[in-house]
């Protein structure tokens, strides 16, 4: 079981940490390395809230993105393959009547959000010569 809460500017260097990782950073549409100036610049103007995904310990292990309907998910390295996202995900969703969200096809996270409930709607993009494709979630 995992709980969410607004990330903080106190909460920048564990974002970097998992953002900027390799693994991470492979997935995502930007894969820029950012430095600890240039996200505490971003955080000042973010406009949709993000969430620290904690253990029941406290422990940070990962985060959600938003930016109005749409979400994402990363994971620390060290806590991936232990349901984290997906609980994330579903403690997320649980008050949300819809989502979207992107993906690369080849990302093995694709099969977790198809058993979320979201469904490809037709929408994709090629970046870095890889297919990524827009995924919606209706309740």
């Amino acid at each position: 079981m995992v709980t969410l809460r607004l990330m903080t500017k106190h909460d920048l260097p564990f974002l970097l940490e998992v953002r900027n990782h390799v693994t991470t950073k492979n997935n995502l549409e930007n894969d820029s390395i950012f430095s600890l100036n240039d996200c505490e610049k971003w955080f000042e103007t973010l406009n949709s809230p993000w969430y620290i995904i904690e253990t029941i310990n406290t422990e940070p292990i990962g985060y959600i993105r938003t930016n109005g309907d749409e979400i994402g998910c990363d994971i620390h390295p060290s806590h991936r393959r232990n349901g984290y996202a997906r609980d994330a995900y579903k403690q997320y969703l649980k008050d949300k009547d819809y989502a979207t969200l992107w993906v690369f096809e080849d990302n093995f996270a694709k099969i977790l959000y198809e058993e979320l409930g979201f469904v490809e709607n037709g929408e994709q993009k090629t970046i870095r010569n890889r297919k990524y494709i827009k995924m919606i979630y209706k309740k």
